[in-house]
């Protein structure tokens, strides 16, 4: 169900796990696609739906022109820049090496162009890496994303060995 609301982040899930169930049923019609994505509506959702059905011709409307009225209401382009601007400041910090994945993960698809291929996508995530532990990566050249992961959180594990190490 997809009731509205002021959350962006929900809107945006929501809209992938209908997308992902589209692929899933190999929906390929825009109008049966629509008629599916605004049958879970309810509240202030249904009640924008109705309104954009009495400005449009919803018979003729495309997937791409839905989801753009769909994320001007639910997900204002401000919004999105701000998650985006979150994306091109992430550095892990005193993330954990799971934590960064995680958060890095969740905020690159606000930055697609960014994620367009699997260099661009490892060089991002490395260059946001611990700064101790970015040039010992970055020495190694990886262009594979899930290398690069696996090698952060060796390097991670072998800190913590070092610094137990350290306290004995």
């Amino acid at each position: 169900m997809f009731e509205g609301g002021a959350n962006p982040m929900e809107a945006d899930d929501y809209m992938d796990q209908v997308e992902t169930h589209l692929t899933s049923m190999d929906v390929t019609d825009d109008h049966v696609k629509i008629i599916l994505a605004t049958y879970k509506f309810s509240k202030d959702a249904k009640l924008w739906w109705k309104s954009v059905t009495n400005q449009y011709k919803v018979e003729d409307m495309s997937w791409q022109m839905f989801k753009e009225l769909f994320y001007e209401k639910y997900f204002l382009v401000t919004k999105r820049l701000e998650l985006r601007d979150q994306f091109n400041g992430l550095i892990q910090g005193n993330m954990s090496v799971t934590e960064y994945k995680n958060k890095f993960t969740s905020l690159s698809r606000f930055v697609p162009e960014m994620m367009s291929n699997e260099v661009n996508k490892t060089w991002n995530f490395i260059s946001g890496l611990h700064y101790q532990m970015r040039p010992l990566i970055t020495a190694q050249y990886l262009k594979v994303y899930s290398k690069a992961v696996e090698k952060a959180l060796i390097l991670e594990g072998e800190a913590k060995d070092i610094n137990a190490g350290n306290e004995q």
